[in-house]
């Protein structure tokens, strides 16, 4: 029996399902962090483990089923940048599978064929846009360099700025204040640094988010640097048609975006996703991506 898989894998968590030709879905399998660009052999044993539990899903739904074929879609983070897809694809026991980036299932997800973009914030950060069957992106290219707007950059921003206003050549706020209590010295500081995560630092977001609220001049700063980076990425993306909708994506993508749309002279048009990037990932695997 022919079966369809979609997985999303991104820096926080991995997700997969399997759907069946009459349309039928099995649950949603959940696993762990599956970026294959910062840990890639953490992301094989995370991807690998929850496309077994998907499979066994399927067994379970449909016992009578002789033989299993499956023709799987993983949209992952990394792919896109690195080589490591085709590695993955390599690693991985199944004959039908193609890999792409975790924002290629996203567009699909959100638009099937039609143009569109998409603002993914999550744990990182990336802008794509489809329009006449061509996809463009921008960003995406992780914590080291780049992932402007993303929950780990915000992280790992207070902290810098929260070391800034110990040396004197930062303003202060309550956000400062709350992170001197959860890093009451700098050696704890520079520890957590040292073996933090991009998953770690972006644990520190809510943070942000919840004294920007109580409007700390520090947290707000940094979120109207991180929203000011996005609309640049929006802009870039809309130069050849300034009308294409824009679909927020992630943790954080929707909350930026109407931070963004509440500023003077801006102006987008969003608009609500068909599906997620799960739902973009059986959509290709549907259509039969060519394997790797």
């Amino acid at each position: 029996m022919q079966v369809f898989i979609g997985l999303d894998g991104g820096g926080t968590c991995c997700r997969g399902q399997a759907e069946l030709p009459d349309g039928q879905r099995t649950a949603i399998v959940s696993g762990g962090a599956a970026n294959i660009a910062s840990d890639f052999d953490s992301a094989l044993h995370e991807i690998s483990c929850t496309l077994a539990q998907v499979i066994d899903a399927v067994h379970a739904m449909v016992p009578s089923a002789a033989e299993i074929t499956p023709r799987i879609v993983l949209g992952v983070a990394g792919a896109s940048e690195t080589d490591a897809g085709a590695r993955l694809g390599a690693a991985l026991p199944y004959r039908a599978l193609s890999v792409c980036g975790d924002v290629d299932i996203s567009l699909s997800g959100a638009f099937g064929d039609s143009d569109g973009i998409v603002m993914a914030v999550g744990t990182g950060s990336v802008l794509a846009c489809q329009q006449s069957g061509q996809m463009r992106r921008l960003g995406g290219y992780g914590l080291m360099l780049g992932d402007e707007g993303s929950g780990a950059w915000i992280g790992r921003v207070a902290l810098q700025r929260c070391l800034h206003a110990r040396d004197g050549i930062g303003a202060t706020g309550t956000l400062v204040d709350a992170l001197d209590q959860q890093f009451p010295t700098l050696p704890e500081i520079i520890a957590f640094a040292r073996s933090a995560r991009p998953a770690d630092f972006a644990a520190l977001a809510p943070v942000v988010l919840e004294h920007d609220r109580k409007h700390c001049p520090v947290a707000g700063a940094i979120l109207d640097d991180g929203c000011a980076y996005l609309l640049r990425g929006l802009n870039k993306l809309q130069s050849r048609t300034h009308d294409l909708p824009v679909v927020p994506l992630g943790g954080l993508g929707p909350a930026l975006l109407d931070r963004i749309l509440a500023k003077d002279n801006v102006h987008l048009r969003r608009v609500t996703p068909r599906g997620t990037g799960l739902d973009g990932a059986l959509w290709r695997a549907r259509r039969g991506a060519p394997s790797v």
